[in-house]
């Protein structure tokens, strides 16, 4: 890719819908206009786009914030203009520098067909933690740390949305599972549809979910392992 990218930022989860879907689907995109090369585009969005659909997840690297400042805390301090006024480029010169001397046998890599493809996120997080640990501090805080794909596409991390509200519904409202161990099938009640619509889009095959109305069935010992949790209703006893 060359070029400056192109930010699209807070995009509501109807534009998102709309637009955006396609948009990163079109794997034809620029082949008419003969392009070999296109700018990268990041999309941001807040909180109103929750899940994503696994044909997008496949060709989009997601990275979900769930931190923040609070209202007041943006007002009282100078957080941004310190950032502003400190921001060089020596990091990414440095950065780059070290990126492209992997570039040719990471070609050579990827050329080759009877060997994996190798996994060039990791290699760039690499560079980056070892360029911090030598002009960095002596001790790195633990959020620095090497990522790598599994980090970035594994199930558990592109399912996050979907374990997450499995897990609080299970420990706040039982009633809203039905759990068959003869037929091997958890059924959730989403409440309405489009919220059961939202949640398929974030379970990965092996839970052979399918959905009918605000229910979204799964096989059982599956969802066990992909939401951590047993899904035994307990028994009061007298």
């Amino acid at each position: 890719m060359q070029g400056a990218p192109i930010i699209v930022d807070d995009l509501t989860n109807t534009r998102f819908n709309q637009h955006a879907i396609e948009t990163i689907k079109n794997d034809d995109f620029g082949v008419s206009d003969h392009l070999t090369h296109y700018s990268a585009v990041v999309i941001s969005a807040n909180e109103d786009v929750k899940a994503v659909a696994p044909e997008v997840i496949r060709r989009t690297v997601i990275c979900r914030v769930e931190a923040g400042l609070t209202n007041t805390e943006v007002m009282r301090s100078n957080v941004v203009r310190s950032v502003q006024q400190k921001i060089g480029t020596a990091f990414y010169r440095e950065y780059l520098r070290r990126m492209l001397e992997q570039m040719p046998d990471l070609l050579d890599q990827l050329k080759d067909d009877e060997t994996e493809a190798p996994d060039i996120l990791q290699i760039s997080s690499e560079i980056i933690v070892a360029v911090m640990q030598q002009f960095g501090s002596d001790v790195l805080p633990d959020y620095i740390r090497t990522l790598s794909l599994e980090n970035y596409f594994s199930e558990h991390v592109t399912g996050k949305y979907a374990i997450k509200l499995i897990q609080n519904a299970w420990r706040t409202s039982k009633k809203s599972f039905v759990v068959n161990k003869h037929s091997n099938e958890l059924r959730y009640n989403a409440g309405v549809p489009y919220e059961a619509d939202r949640l398929m889009k974030e379970l990965p095959e092996t839970l052979e979910a399918h959905k009918s109305r605000e229910w979204v069935v799964m096989n059982l010992q599956a969802a066990r392992e992909f939401f951590d949790v047993n899904f035994r209703k307990g028994l009061w006893r007298f």
